[in-house]
């Protein structure tokens, strides 16, 4: 029972009398820990699993109970493969502790399911029912497609894939269809925990003018469609997103743009939108699909991981410039090429670089072919990367690493670069102290 279950990547269920006397000896002794009603796991097995992980656990064990159940947010979003992060927001002093405190008896992972049915006395704590509005598809659905010229075929136009397709049909068919996923995300988590999967659905070449259309057509109005007031505000909000991208590399201070636009209160709105005020109140039709434009406008799928998206949402919510992602430098004179996670270019031509230093890929040893294709998102594979541990190959990582900064500021004219680690953007404050002495600008005052 319990090999086979973790062997397939699903809980343990037990049926029988016995198993689930033995299920519960198992918890009381600390062996087992509860994932949900009547599913468990090895407490040792569950507690090096990343959270994404335990979430397509628990969800595909849930699939054979209750096939009628359709996921959504962000279950839908790991069972699709597309980043996690844990909500962090309890956190107020980063550093020391990231890990979220549970019982060792009890798991706290949150499954989000479209319902016709109304949360009872009787779910899981953990199980957070949307009402479903009977408009919502699955996730086999085609109608957020990217259609575009063909490169290659003259003016013929081609339907990108998903790489989601690759999910099973099986699992498709359980969740709701990729619109309805991202409008709950929007709406149930906050917006730093939201853009890696924003992040992902970008590289999952998601048509994300085609999930505002739809949202706005299924959750405008009760009705269906969308109040005057509402229209308006979506249009002047898209407006100042536009005017954004016109000044986001030139505006250190938010009393220069106030000074620029017709009104103050044009700015305060600027402002709101992108500090996550925006219009309408929590709650109402208009603030939830703000909630979800403003995550579509900044989603970017050059972000490479779950970590990356994180730090950026961070970094938006504190008001810095947006970095460009992923900026390549080309070495003048050995034509070697670098690539930084996040780059700003402030005035007077100056650059700045930042890092999101992750620790397991200093692990990774050039030499060792099982280490050729290391997906940093699994948490076998990063087990697997710190068992077979070699502090030569760390300290080739390192020099490497020192070597690259020289390089950067020598050659490829970097001012600055700054560094920082998942616990100081978890805790926000530590990040927000690094950038400012960075010097990068800050467009708005946020708090």
């Amino acid at each position: 029972m319990i090999e086979n279950a973790e062997s397939n990547h699903h809980c343990i269920r037990p049926i029988t009398s016995a198993q689930k006397q033995y299920a519960y000896r198992c918890v009381k002794k600390g062996t087992f820990v509860r994932t949900f009603r009547n599913l468990y796991s090895r407490t040792e097995y569950w507690k090096r699993l990343y959270p994404s992980e335990k979430m397509r656990h628990i969800a595909i064990s849930l699939m054979e109970i209750y096939p009628e159940w359709k996921f959504t947010g962000t279950t839908a979003a790991a069972l699709l493969g597309y980043d996690i992060v844990e909500n962090y927001d309890y956190v107020e002093d980063g550093s020391d502790n990231i890990q979220r405190n549970f019982s060792s008896s009890v798991s706290s992972t949150k499954i989000y399911i479209r319902s016709s049915v109304h949360k009872s006395a009787n779910d899981n704590p953990y199980l957070h029912r949307i009402m479903r509005t009977c408009k919502e598809q699955d996730g086999t659905s085609d109608d957020v497609r990217i259609v575009q010229p063909s490169r290659n075929h003259g003016r013929r136009l081609v339907t990108l894939p998903h790489s989601s397709d690759r999910v099973s049909y099986e699992i498709r068919s359980h969740i709701v269809d990729k619109s309805t996923m991202l409008f709950d995300v929007a709406n149930t988590v906050n917006f730093r925990t939201a853009l890696p999967i924003f992040d992902s659905a970008a590289r999952d070449n998601v048509n994300f003018n085609k999930v505002l259309e739809i949202c706005g057509r299924r959750y405008g109005t009760s009705a269906g469609g969308r109040r005057n007031g509402c229209v308006n505000e979506l249009k002047y909000v898209e407006d100042v997103y536009d005017e954004y991208d016109s000044f986001n590399e030139e505006y250190e201070d938010l009393r220069t743009r106030e000074k620029s636009v017709v009104t103050a209160n044009s700015a305060e709105s600027f402002a709101n939108a992108f500090a996550g005020g925006g219009f309408g109140k929590s709650g109402s039709e208009e603030y939830s699909l703000l909630r979800l434009r403003r995550l579509c406008f900044f989603k970017n799928g050059l972000s490479e991981n779950g970590g990356e998206s994180f730090a950026r949402g961070t970094m938006i919510d504190l008001g810095f410039m947006m970095p460009e992602l992923q900026h390549e430098f080309v070495v003048p004179n050995s034509r070697v090429k670098y690539r930084c996670d996040f780059l700003w270019r402030v005035s007077g031509g100056g650059l700045i670089v930042g890092e999101l230093d992750g620790y397991d890929k200093y692990f990774v040893d050039s030499t060792n072919s099982t280490h050729a294709n290391i997906n940093f998102n699994s948490s076998s594979d990063t087990q697997m990367l710190r068992n077979s541990y070699n502090q030569a190959a760390i300290n080739r990582n390192i020099d490497r690493q020192a070597e690259r900064e020289s390089v950067l500021f020598r050659e490829c004219g970097v001012s600055k670069i700054v560094r920082f680690n998942f616990a100081d953007v978890v805790g926000v404050k530590n990040l927000e102290r690094k950038l400012v002495e960075a010097g990068v600008p800050r467009i708005m005052r946020v708090g």
